[in-house]
């Protein structure tokens, strides 16, 4: 629904994408005050949460959730159809929200801000007072609670929505809530940043975070590499995104490359020695212990690390011999290789072939190790008679096989072809991949292991289906 470029399509197609994203971001914002409610009655009185909240009180409290998103949403539209818009019509957002759309009529936008501001206030002031008062009667419970134990599981449970709560309530917030005349656009993007892209693909991490299989594996290298690839790019993005000047040193985008291609690199090669551990741990499951020791264990990571330093030094090193003659202008929303070796004025000849080279060789490697695990992991499935057998080895190889999937999939469409295939567009739409999308990912497709997240997903599902 929201589009990264400038709105410049008919006006009807601004409202529509203004009327459908006010719905569901006023429905998100309530939502979460009754979800804290829900945490109220759970944790001050366990026994009669069943009694309290019934499915008929659930599905009424979820309807007034898209109703009160509806009205919000429909008063606003119906006051943008009455302004005038002289053109030029382009909106400085990268989606049309209300603020840009009133900034671009020719008409009286003074009782469509203040009416944009009392409802935005009504409406956080509402839901506000319902968390406030909420988690005041939760903290008083679980200060009454003597055990250590049973206040961290009190904490616990209310953690990740409380975390959910103050990033989107303190983002939307400073969007919506303030008088035209301190209306910054500049802020303003960024403030859209968080509630539109960046809580939404947050949230899924947030509430897997409750999950001990998920706290294990936050302390992994496959999470360290998520991490850290992604960090290195994104607050720069975000800084580039806010300022009129977007400049970066030459050393420091050199070192930007250099550390993504680390732990991308990094990344590509774990993903197959976890394939191996699956291999070892379905095929092999009584010695898995002796084999998968902690020695060898760390020689593999250690393997993985040096394999992404030594194709990261590579290519920065090529990079480092040529010359910039300007105006050097990257075409993408970071520093990476491909796209540093088109702006050189020397021959790059060597650097596209090495890159090309070395992606294939890494590509292959891992592939093999990949097919070769799963093949001898889908005989030994094969061998076993029971169907609930099967279905367990299956599920603990899914995760891992979505995960490479959307990785290598990605990563490989990006550098493993020729120089004269390369678009620069299709890469950075492949590049949104590999380093947003799919990191933002890997908890939720992890935490789908687990028997608590799957059965919340069926309840999830059920109950759309009765209410539809």
């Amino acid at each position: 629904m929201i589009s990264p470029k400038l709105c410049e399509d008919s006006l009807l197609d601004e409202r529509l994408q203004s009327f459908f994203f006010a719905i569901y971001i006023t429905t998100e914002v309530i939502l979460l005050s009754m979800m804290a409610y829900d945490r109220y009655v759970a944790i001050t009185n366990p026994l009669m949460y069943t009694v309290i909240m019934t499915h008929r009180i659930c599905t009424q409290m979820v309807l007034a959730c898209y109703l009160g998103g509806l009205l919000n949403s429909l008063i606003h539209t119906i006051g943008l159809l009455r302004l005038d818009f002289c053109g030029p019509n382009i909106v400085n957002h990268f989606f049309c929200d209300v603020p840009p759309l009133l900034k671009l009529s020719c008409s009286d936008a003074h009782i469509n801000e203040m009416l944009l501001l009392i409802f935005s206030g009504v409406i956080a002031i509402f839901t506000f007072i319902i968390i406030v008062v909420s988690y005041s009667h939760i903290l008083i419970a679980i200060l009454r609670i003597r055990s250590v134990e049973g206040r961290r599981k009190a904490f616990s449970t209310c953690a990740s929505h409380l975390t959910a709560v103050t990033l989107l309530y303190g983002s939307v917030a400073f969007s919506y809530i303030q008088p035209s005349s301190q209306y910054s656009m500049e802020q303003e993007k960024v403030s859209a940043v968080f509630y539109t892209l960046v809580i939404p693909m947050l949230n899924p991490l947030i509430y897997s975070l409750r999950n001990k299989d998920v706290k294990e594996a936050a302390k992994s290298n496959l999470s360290f590499c998520d991490v850290c690839y992604s960090t290195i790019f994104a607050p720069k993005m975000l800084v580039n995104f806010l300022s009129e000047h977007k400049s970066s040193m030459f050393f420091a985008c050199v070192l930007q490359s250099f550390f993504f291609a680390v732990y991308v690199t990094t990344e590509g090669i774990l993903l197959s020695m976890m394939a191996y551990d699956r291999y070892v741990a379905i095929t092999n499951p009584l010695m898995y212990t002796v084999i998968m020791t902690h020695r060898i264990c760390t020689q593999m990571v250690l393997a993985c690390y040096l394999g992404g330093l030594i194709n990261s030094l590579t290519h920065t090193i090529g990079l480092l011999r040529l010359d910039f003659c300007g105006p050097n202008i990257v075409n993408h929303f970071f520093c990476d290789i491909p796209p540093l070796l088109k702006l050189s004025c020397s021959d790059a000849h060597i650097n596209e072939m090495l890159l090309l080279i070395f992606s294939g060789v890494i590509a292959i490697f891992t592939f093999i190790v990949i097919i070769v695990s799963y093949s001898h992991i889908l005989i030994a499935i094969l061998r076993i008679r029971s169907v609930e057998g099967r279905r367990k080895a299956f599920s603990t190889c899914a995760s891992h096989l979505t995960a490479v999937t959307l990785f290598y999939g990605s990563v490989a469409f990006s550098y493993i072809q020729p120089s004269s295939q390369y678009s620069m567009e299709q890469e950075k739409v492949s590049a949104v991949f590999y380093t947003l999308i799919i990191p933002m990912l890997n908890p939720l497709i992890y935490s789908l292991r687990n028997k608590d997240v799957k059965k919340a997903a069926k309840r999830s599902i059920c109950r759309g289906r009765s209410n539809s």
